[in-house]
């Protein structure tokens, strides 16, 4: 990533933005924070748990930080925001959420007791669907 933003800084005309956006870490920085998963049922959010993220993919969130924080050091780019907000995303079925593990999300696992949970919520309720929260950071870079 680092070889990426140094690309970025030499095409950007000055003063460009650079626009950062990826998942956040937890406040403490140790590990990956949880992606909240619930069932929706009637518009009223039932918590199932928790997916989480594998240690190899924790690695990346480690490393884009650490990149950032490099260029910002050299003096390249010059950090002029942080928002941090969650994004939700939603599945009709526990198939179509599988599906995006193994397809899209390859750093995060499904716990055998949220997928029972999940389960059992959707049994209970066939119209209800799945909803998935994640926390993202976007750091908006201006170039010096």
């Amino acid at each position: 990533m680092v070889h990426a933003l140094t690309e970025a800084h030499r095409v950007l005309a000055s003063p460009g933005l650079l626009l950062d956006l990826r998942p956040d870490r937890d406040p403490g920085g140790r590990r990956a924070k949880p992606l909240d998963t619930y069932v929706v049922i009637r518009g009223s959010d039932v918590e199932a748990g928790a997916l989480v993220e594998t240690p190899s993919y924790y690695a990346d969130f480690v490393a884009g930080d650490r990149a950032v924080e490099q260029v910002i050091r050299k003096h390249l780019l010059a950090l002029q925001a942080v928002e941090i907000f969650r994004l939700r995303w939603y599945f009709r079925t526990l198939d179509i959420l599988e599906q995006t593990l193994v397809e899209d999300w390859t750093g995060t696992d499904l716990p055998a007791s949220v997928r029972g949970r999940l389960t059992s919520l959707l049994n209970a309720h066939p119209n209800a669907q799945i909803a998935v929260t994640e926390t993202f950071r976007l750091n908006v870079l201006r170039k010096r």
